[in-house]
C-alpha cells in the first residue's frame, strides 16, 4: 500500500449521527472515568488534571465529584461503566504484544485440544509455531478464537475442545475467553450432530413473528452456551428485496422492516441466553451481487439511498444494544472507492461509528476472505483492519505473521497507542459482559 496519503475527496452528504442516549451520559463522566466513553486517554487526561487544579484552587487536590459514577450503569452498548473501567484498567497493564494478541481471534486446527493428529500439528506449526490447540491459547492471550468448521465434529466433541480453550486461555489477563462460531441456521448451521436444528432466517422471517426469533436465538445461544461457545457470528442483518444475492435463505425477509424486527428480537434472544452475537454483515451484502469470499462485491447506491434500505436494520440493531457489529468485505464508492468496507476508517468511523452512533465492538469478517487475503495478505490486512476501526480481528489465516505485523506498526506509530488500547478495551469489556451475561442466563 503507498504510504503518500491519498488525494482529498470532493465533499459529500454526511449521514445524521443518532447517538445513543447513554453517550451523552459517557461525556458527562469522562472527567471522573478515563475510558469509560473509549477516548483517547493521553488527550483526556490534561483536560482533567487541570480542572481538578481549577476546582481547588490550583493546589493540585481533586474536588470530590458532587455525583459519583455509578459503576453499574449502562454504557449503551452492553457492558457496564464498571466493567469498561476495569477493562481499559486490565489493558493499560497489558504490553503492546498482549494488548495485540487481545485484538485478534484467530482459528487452529484439530478436533481434539490437547491431541491433533500429526497432519493438524503441521498445520498449527504454520499457522501459531505449535502444535495444539491447548498451546495456542495458552502461548498467547487472544481475545477469542473461532472454531472454523474443519474443526467441528459433534456437540461432544465441540463441548470437549472448548473446554481445552477455555482451560488453557482464561486467566493469563484475568478475562474470559471468546469463543466463537458461524451458527446462523439454516445452510449455515456449522454443528449439526447432537444439537437440534436452527431454522433459517427466511424461515424465521416469514413468521413475522418476533417472539418466535427470539426464542430461536435463545435457545440456539442456550446450546452454544452449554458447548462452551460465547459468541455466535448471527444474526444476518442483510437485506435481499430482489433475491439477486448470494445470501438467499440467510437473509431474514426482503423487507427491511420486517428484517430489522427480526434482528431485534434474535439480538435479545442471544444476550438471554448468554451469548454475545455479532450482527452482519456492515453495511450490507444483500442487495450486491458477487461473493465477497471470492472477490470484492460493490455497492453502488448513494448514501442516501443506503439509509433507506440496507441500514435499516442495522441501525435497529444498534439502538437496540447490539453489542457487536461484523463488518462486511464489500466496497462502498459513496464514501470509499475500491477499499472493502471493513478496511475503510471512512466507512466505519462516517458510517458505522458516526451515522449509527454504534460504541460496541466492530468485528471483521474472516481475514482468510479474497478481499482481504488475496489482495491485502494476513500481515497488512489486520494492520489496515484495525486502522479502520475494527476491535477484532477474526480468523486471520496467519496469525503470527499479522501479531507481528501489528506490534510493529504500534512501535513505528503507524499504529497510533491509543487506537490499539481504544480496540482491546472494547474486546476487554466485551469478555466482561458475556461472563456476567452467562451468570444471570444460569
Amino acid at each position: 500500500m503507498p504510504s503518500t496519503p491519498p488525494e482529498p475527496r470532493p465533499a459529500r452528504p454526511r449521514l445524521p449521527a443518532r447517538r445513543p442516549a447513554a453517550f451523552v451520559a459517557l461525556l458527562l463522566i469522562a472527567a471522573t472515568l478515563a475510558g469509560c466513553g473509549l477516548l483517547d486517554s493521553g488527550s483526556a487526561a490534561p483536560a482533567r488534571e487541570g480542572a481538578a487544579r481549577e476546582a481547588s484552587g490550583g493546589s493540585g487536590s481533586p474536588t470530590p465529584t458532587a455525583n459519583p459514577v455509578d459503576p453499574d450503569a449502562p454504557s449503551g452498548w452492553g457492558p457496564t461503566l464498571g466493567e469498561i473501567e476495569q477493562a481499559r484498567e486490565t489493558v493499560e497493564a497489558m504490553s503492546v504484544a498482549d494488548r495485540v494478541a487481545s485484538v485478534l481471534m484467530p482459528g487452529f486446527w484439530g478436533y481434539d485440544g490437547d491431541a491433533p493428529t500429526p497432519a493438524e500439528a503441521a498445520q498449527n506449526q504454520a499457522m501459531h509455531g505449535v502444535d495444539s490447540p491447548a498451546e495456542v491459547a495458552a502461548g498467547h492471550p487472544y481475545g477469542g478464537f473461532f472454531l472454523r468448521p474443519e474443526v467441528i465434529a459433534d456437540a461432544d466433541q465441540v463441548e470437549g475442545l472448548s473446554g481445552v480453550l477455555h482451560r488453557a486461555g482464561d486467566g493469563p489477563d484475568g478475562l474470559p475467553l471468546l469463543v466463537s462460531m458461524d451458527q446462523e441456521g439454516g445452510v449455515v448451521q456449522r454443528l449439526k450432530v447432537g444439537v437440534d436444528v436452527v431454522p433459517s432466517a427466511a424461515s424465521i422471517g416469514a413468521s413475522n413473528d418476533p417472539a418466535y426469533a427470539r426464542k430461536v436465538a435463545r435457545a440456539n445461544g442456550r446450546t452454544l452456551r452449554a458447548l462452551g461457545v460465547t459468541m455466535v457470528l448471527a444474526p444476518v442483518a442483510d437485506v435481499d428485496p430482489d433475491g439477486r444475492s448470494v445470501m438467499g435463505s440467510r437473509t431474514y425477509s426482503p423487507d427491511r422492516d420486517v428484517t430489522a424486527r427480526m434482528v431485534v428480537a434474535s439480538v435479545e434472544g442471544y444476550l438471554k441466553a448468554g451469548v454475545i452475537p455479532a450482527v452482519k454483515h456492515f453495511p450490507g451484502l444483500g442487495t450486491v451481487t458477487g461473493d465477497s469470499h471470492r472477490s470484492l462485491p460493490v455497492q453502488r447506491k448513494a448514501l442516501a439511498r443506503l439509509e433507506q434500505t440496507d441500514l435499516v436494520p442495522f441501525r435497529a440493531a444498534v439502538e437496540a444494544g447490539a453489542p457487536a457489529v461484523m463488518t462486511g468485505h464489500v466496497a462502498v464508492p459513496a464514501l470509499d472507492e475500491g477499499v472493502p468496507a471493513s478496511l475503510s476508517p471512512t466507512v466505519l468511523g462516517e458510517l458505522l461509528r458516526g451515522g449509527l452512533g454504534f460504541e460496541g465492538v466492530a468485528i471483521t469478517d474472516s481475514q482468510g476472505m479474497g478481499p482481504v487475503h488475496g489482495r491485502y495478505g494476513p500481515a497488512e490486512g489486520a494492520v489496515l483492519s484495525l486502522l479502520a476501526g475494527n476491535d477484532l480481528v477474526l480468523n486471520s489465516p496467519r496469525p503470527r505473521a499479522a501479531r507481528r505485523a501489528v506490534v510493529e506498526a504500534v512501535r513505528s506509530g503507524r499504529i497510533p497507542a491509543e487506537r490499539l488500547v481504544e480496540a482491546a478495551t472494547r474486546v476487554a469489556a466485551l469478555r466482561l459482559y458475556q461472563q456476567r451475561l452467562a451468570s444471570a442466563a444460569g
